[in-house]
């Protein structure tokens, strides 16, 4: 049975939404970073990556080009290594 928030009709266990939120938080360890330093270089605010790690929240394609940037990540090798783990995922 899938998690679904009824407030926003958010699906949790998207496996996309599961494999892309995994990958912020890698490349966001894998840095160092905390979601405090991320929302310091963004200007959003740290639940924003929060929701995005929990798989609450998704990334359309000119957020994920700014989450790359942020995480000074190629955005085209971070679309196809998230891309790979969304075929291992389903």
């Amino acid at each position: 049975m899938s998690k679904v928030d009824k407030r926003k009709n958010i699906n949790n266990d998207d496996p996309r939404r599961v494999a892309l939120g995994q990958w912020v938080r890698e490349q966001r360890m894998a840095k160092g970073y905390t979601m405090r330093d991320m929302a310091a270089k963004s200007g959003r605010p740290h639940s924003y990556f929060g929701k995005i790690e929990q798989a609450q929240r998704g990334l359309d394609l000119l957020e994920f080009i700014d989450m790359c940037n942020w995480l000074d990540v190629s955005p085209m090798k971070s679309f196809l290594s998230v891309q790979v783990s969304f075929k291992q995922q389903s």
